[in-house]
């Protein structure tokens, strides 16, 4: 969480990087290319953090033959990730897409929580050639105790031509997502007055 002049952000935990994947260089013929997806939603920020931190959130509901899968992942210590926990690896797979990465860095901290999923060398949509996914960032920000901000940033290279369809694919993708978002996000504020 990036601490600014105006607004610091206290970490109260932060795991490194335990297991990293070897950076990519921007191939030749190919730029960089970002997009973010924001949505503001009821709900409590940790509510949602907790939910977007379950794997049943992307596992459960994938349209076949897509699937999203966690690999229990041996660490150096002897110990061993799983699901979203820094050094495990994860893939999002199907017909002509390919989301194979780690979890790299996760950091809570007062007001918002971020988690980063770094893409290995092969990870691609439509074509190998074409688009290459490199990393996926969730951020989970508080607006206020009932209410937050949750930004999905998606970085790619991509061949300069398909920068616009990527851009597209994305804008057609990430609005979907929003609404089991906003589902878990009511149900967690129903809970919540349920319990005060």
């Amino acid at each position: 969480m990036a601490t600014t002049a105006d607004t610091a952000t206290t970490v109260l935990w932060s795991i490194e990087t335990p297991m990293t994947i070897p950076a990519q260089d921007c191939p030749p013929g190919f730029q960089w290319h970002r997009y973010r997806h924001v949505f503001e939603t009821d709900g409590a920020w940790r509510d949602l953090w907790a939910w977007l931190m379950r794997p049943e959130t992307f596992t459960k509901g994938q349209p076949w033959p897509y699937r999203v899968e966690f690999l229990d992942t041996p660490r150096s210590d002897g110990t061993v990730a799983r699901n979203f926990e820094v050094g495990a690896l994860n893939a999002h797979h199907g017909p002509f897409m390919n989301f194979c990465g780690v979890i790299s860095r996760i950091e809570v901290g007062d007001d918002g929580a971020e988690r980063d999923l770094e893409y290995a060398y092969g990870a691609y949509f439509l074509a190998f050639r074409l688009v290459r996914p490199v990393g996926l960032r969730v951020s989970v920000e508080a607006i206020t105790e009932a209410r937050c901000r949750v930004v999905m940033q998606v970085d790619s290279y991509v061949r300069p031509w398909t920068a616009g369809l990527w851009t597209l694919a994305q804008k057609c993708f990430w609005p979907g997502f929003g609404v089991p978002l906003r589902r878990a996000g009511r149900r967690s504020l129903v809970a919540s007055r349920a319990e005060g």
